[in-house]
């Protein structure tokens, strides 16, 4: 959960997903409007989601330590579906409770508001790690407070599905044109 700053200059509980391989930060449509923040029009080819061609100055701030930042994000409908997909079952992963978790709900099922790339990623990441024995998530201490990720304990089906996000922006007008005549040659 990080706190973005609407339009009147207030900050609003949102909450985030940090991805390490992303190449660009992202905000959902609702999330926008519900924020009312205002926004630029920009050219970009973001590969594997759709025409991306608009985008916004967002700031924002931990809601448990002094550290905030502002970055600019690229506006889509959705950034992933429901995380976790399920409502996991918690009561023998032993989290410790000297920590402040970044998303106290981490283990119910919601939307996800921003996705926030590389170029914060480490610089978010602070030296506590924690692990425990067996088939549990790895706790990490960040600016945000502490994160989860990785396996869980919780039981699946072969119905269950999974998600995999990989973004790659390409802003070479050359690589676009090559591009192009390549569709139109297949056709």
């Amino acid at each position: 959960m990080v706190e973005v700053q609407n339009k009147s200059g207030q900050y609003v509980p949102c909450r985030a997903l940090l991805d390490s391989a992303s190449q660009s930060h992202f905000v959902t449509e609702r999330c926008v409007q519900r924020l009312r923040l205002s926004r630029t029009q920009t050219h970009a080819s973001i590969q594997g989601i759709g025409n991306v061609n608009t985008a916004i100055h967002q700031c924002f701030n931990s809601r448990h330590t002094d550290w905030h930042n502002t970055i600019h994000c690229a506006i889509l409908s959705h950034i992933t579906g429901t995380t976790p997909s399920t409502k996991l079952d918690t009561n023998s992963w032993k989290i410790p409770k000297d920590i402040q978790l970044a998303d106290e709900q981490f283990d119910q099922p919601g939307s996800i508001d921003l996705l926030l790339g590389p170029d914060l990623f480490y610089e978010m990441l602070r030296s506590g790690r924690r692990t425990c024995p067996g088939n549990y998530p790895v706790l990490q201490e960040t600016v945000l407070g502490w994160t989860l990720s990785g396996r869980t304990p919780a039981t699946s089906t072969k119905n269950d599905p999974r998600h995999t996000f990989l973004l790659r922006q390409d802003k070479s007008l050359e690589h676009n044109l090559n591009r192009s005549w390549e569709v139109e040659a297949v056709e």
